[in-house]
């Protein structure tokens, strides 16, 4: 039986259905479209034939994206006004998808159903988020991949309505931002800090690798900071490069969620990396970065870098395993116009080595990967 938030929450979006609709169909005739196809090609798994999830496809926005990205597509809402609506959108634009009225709490798919499941702008207005995600680890196969973007919406709404802020929207009324503020008010998922929260809850459901982009503002929505939560199921994907097993990375320094996120040992593998980033905050091995203060500690120990030297040494980082040729360090760090006249990076190099290596003569975690460039093991 449907919970009172739960009949509140479909009266608010079956009452949006058309004028959502129109919103977000002119956000895929957008460069909104272009944001959010970019979030899904980087966490789309490197498969054939993939069985994508759209969970709370509302009008389709997301069901259309992960068709273009050759995904076969099944889309799910609680709200058939939404759905209507989603195939209406779909047909038009020459789209195919398998549209099913269902609560992402209760999904009646078999277990590993799907290769990708993709969810935005939902789960900050569901009860039973923690129920939501053991249903999503549940459906995914392993190796698959959960991409959640979403933001703390409701905290910054109950922030606004204490500081006496009359909420607007540019389409919808008055009445409905009240109901979308009642409803989001107390819920479990607006209490909490997200995205830390998420992250502990994969932890605890066995994900073998969580990241978490921060995408931008959230639209219309002052003060939220929208968040791009990858989740892998499975093995995890160290890679493989002569040097062991790269791409170990830890949760932020809470506690509970560092020790949740520690490396683990599975099926006999050897140590499988459990894995988190957010880009305020990261843990490599021994090595910690603080982007907001140009600070790397090496077992806790801080060490002087220049800006220069500092985002060089968090490009390699943020990359652990890839290599990156001068010309493209430049890019990253100088900025593409200035990538041909930038400095000398092998002379960054050095000087980062002579900071962060024991003996840099034999380096171990700046490395040359002889004709293509630097990488970094951590």
């Amino acid at each position: 039986m449907a919970t009172t938030k739960e009949r509140q929450s479909l009266e608010y979006w079956s009452g949006r259905a058309a004028e959502y609709s129109r919103l977000h169909m002119d956000s895929y005739e957008s460069d909104k479209r272009k944001a959010f196809a970019e979030q899904v090609a980087m966490s789309i798994p490197d498969c054939d034939n993939i069985e994508a999830l759209d969970l709370g496809c509302g009008s389709g926005f997301m069901s259309m994206i992960l068709a273009d990205a050759n995904c076969r597509v099944t889309g799910i809402d609680f709200s058939e006004d939404m759905l209507v609506l989603a195939r209406q959108n779909l047909a038009q634009r020459g789209y195919e998808a398998t549209l099913l009225r269902m609560r992402a709490q209760e999904l009646a798919f078999p277990d590993g159903s799907f290769d990708f499941v993709v969810s935005r702008n939902v789960t900050w207005m569901l009860e039973g988020v923690d129920s939501v995600y053991a249903e999503v680890m549940r459906v995914l196969k392993d190796g698959g991949v959960f991409l959640n973007l979403d933001a703390n919406y409701g905290r910054c709404f109950n922030e606004a309505d204490a500081r006496g802020e009359v909420p607007t929207h540019p389409t919808q009324t008055l009445a409905q931002l009240r109901l979308r503020n009642q409803i989001a008010s107390d819920l479990p998922i607006t209490l909490v800090d997200r995205p830390l929260w998420d992250i502990a809850q994969f932890w605890q459901l066995g994900a073998s690798e969580v990241s978490c982009r921060r995408v931008g503002a959230g639209q219309n929505v002052s003060g939220s900071q929208l968040f791009a939560l990858e989740v892998h199921k499975g093995k995890a994907v160290g890679r493989e490069y002569g040097l062991g097993v790269v791409g170990a990375l830890e949760t932020p320094s809470q506690a509970a969620l560092v020790n949740a996120g520690s490396a683990r040992d599975d099926a006999g593998e050897g140590v499988a990396h459990a894995k988190v980033m957010l880009v305020d905050y990261m843990r490599m091995g021994t090595f910690e970065f603080d982007p907001r203060k140009f600070v790397v500690r090496k077992q806790g120990v801080p060490i002087k870098l220049t800006p220069k030297e500092f985002n060089i040494l968090l490009t390699l980082a943020r990359n652990a395993g890839k290599s990156f040729s001068q010309a493209e360090l430049r890019a990253a760090v100088w900025g593409s116009e200035f990538a041909e006249e930038g400095g000398n990076v092998a002379v960054y190099i050095r000087r980062i080595r002579s900071k962060v290596e024991e003996d840099p003569s034999h380096p171990r975690y700046v490395l040359t990967d002889r004709g293509n460039g630097y990488l970094f093991a951590p």
